[in-house]
């Protein structure tokens, strides 16, 4: 929402999200933009056009063009060119950690590379496997933030789950981490303050820095603790 003064310009803000999964069958259909579907290859071109019509109004209902997004993993299944239009619609300057799904990923070899030109050349600021930011804290303090497509690994069931990507999960040295990759409608764990879910499933939208600071900040007290 946008508070400044009648008349005069919003400063630029910042947003989070992931795993919008553009152009994909799956994800249509568990996202119910399938209805009477049952099985993914069911599912229409139209109705695909209606997942992806969905998120890029959801998008831009709260981000403005000269806002910054970091968009955390799977943007796609598609190469690049193929969503190129889609890029252009979303609002926001538009900063990508890539996800196991992403075919500009390193996991999927030197054929990333071309992926990661294309994105590039499509208007992407940014790409990259992991990041670390600062959002503002209490008062004139920041606090570091670590970006990564996938959650810290703790328990076994998490293991199991995340053992083939061990080379790209993130390492826990005790900083606040924001991610995606695990498509739950929980936003946060009981018990883990220092991990915030910004998955397009959780919030429906990107999430502004701000509504993201007051858990942060507590996930950063816990790790001072």
């Amino acid at each position: 929402m946008n508070t400044a003064p009648r008349g005069a310009v919003a400063p630029p803000r910042t947003f989070f999200t992931s795993d919008t999964h553009f152009g994909h069958r799956l994800m249509t259909l568990l996202r119910g933009h399938a209805p009477g579907v049952t099985v993914k290859d069911d599912v229409t071109l139209e109705q695909i056009s209606e997942h992806d019509e969905h998120i890029i109004a959801s998008w831009n209902s709260v981000v403005a063009r000269d806002d910054t997004v970091w968009h955390l993993g799977d943007l796609t299944l598609k190469r690049s060119e193929e969503i190129a239009g889609i890029l252009q619609r979303l609002n926001g300057r538009l900063r990508i950690v890539l996800g196991n799904h992403d075919r500009a990923h390193p996991r999927f070899g030197e054929r990333s590379i071309e992926e990661q030109k294309e994105l590039l050349e499509a208007g992407i600021e940014y790409v990259c496997t992991e990041a670390r930011i600062t959002i503002a804290g209490n008062g004139t303090n920041r606090w570091p933030i670590l970006l990564s497509h996938f959650p810290y690994m703790h328990d076994n069931e998490e293991t199991g789950r995340l053992s083939k990507f061990t080379q790209w999960l993130p390492r826990d040295t005790g900083e606040v981490l924001l991610h995606g990759h695990t498509h739950a409608a929980e936003r946060s764990q009981p018990g883990r303050p220092r991990q915030i879910h910004v998955g397009w499933d959780a919030w429906g939208r990107p999430v502004a820095e701000e509504e993201l600071r007051h858990v942060a900040v507590l996930g950063a007290r816990d790790r001072s603790r």
